[in-house]
Formats: structure tokens, C-alpha cells, sequence
């Protein structure tokens, strides 16, 4: 079993961003871990982070959770925050039913300004125009 500090977070600061790589899979397993040291470092005053799911495959309900837990508190700090993730597979499919993209600025593939080839933004096209009606 790993513990808390086992999880190894690539952190990099580009272009004055506080980039955060997640790991290939996010999940119950080492989710506390990984919500723990987003949540520290935007504690620390960095001004700007970039949370970085583009090499990773696998994103469960614990990975939501880190996400809406930093947006909350990067939000209340005033420190912009934002996703990139892949065009394609598990994470992208999460992120489209979860609508994660109407809380958080979400691009597909790093934004060009740190060094991605390809970038546009993300809608969650599977959550647009399914807006329920109001029970009566």
C-alpha cells in the first residue's frame, strides 16, 4: 500500500503557471495524496495552476473530487485554476458526463502559452442541450 507522500506529482512552473502533472490512473488509491499537495501548493501563493491530465488514462470519482475540491479553493484565494486533458478516452468521456467543463476551464491538450502543439477549448458536448425540465 502506498502512502500519502509516495505519490509522485510532477510540478513545473511555466511561463509564470504552476503546472501539475497528474499520475496515469486517479483513484481512491492515491486520490488524498494527490488532492493533499494541489491543495498545499495553491495554499503557498502560487498565481496561477494548470492541472495537467493529459497523460493520464484512468480518472474515477475520487479524481472529480480533487478537481472541485481545488476549483473551490482556488476560487476562494482569487488564483486562477484550469484542466487540460485529452482529446479522447476515460478522461475526456468523465469529464463530459460529470460537465466538469462548466466549472472548470478545461482545454483539450496543453494551451499553446506551456508548450502545447495543440490546444482549443473543451465543451461538454455529451451535457449541453440536456437541460431538464422542472418537475411539476
Amino acid at each position: 500500500m502506498r502512502h500519502l507522500s509516495a505519490v509522485d506529482l510532477e510540478v513545473e512552473q511555466v511561463s509564470g503557471v504552476t503546472v501539475v502533472r497528474f499520475p496515469h490512473e486517479v483513484d481512491v488509491v492515491n486520490a488524498a495524496a494527490i488532492r493533499e499537495r494541489v491543495l498545499r501548493l495553491l495554499n503557498s501563493g502560487v498565481t496561477e495552476m494548470l492541472l495537467d491530465l493529459t497523460g493520464t488514462r484512468f480518472l474515477d470519482s475520487a479524481g472529480i473530487h480533487i478537481i472541485v475540491r481545488a476549483h473551490g479553493r482556488s476560487t476562494a484565494l482569487r488564483v486562477p485554476l484550469s484542466v487540460a486533458i485529452p482529446e479522447q478516452g476515460n478522461v475526456r468521456r468523465v469529464f463530459d458526463l460529470a460537465a466538469l467543463s462548466r466549472l472548470v476551464p478545461t482545454t483539450i491538450g496543453l494551451p499553446r502559452r506551456l508548450g502545447g502543439v495543440v490546444s482549443r477549448p473543451c465543451s461538454t458536448a455529451g451535457a449541453r442541450g440536456r437541460a431538464r425540465k422542472p418537475r411539476g
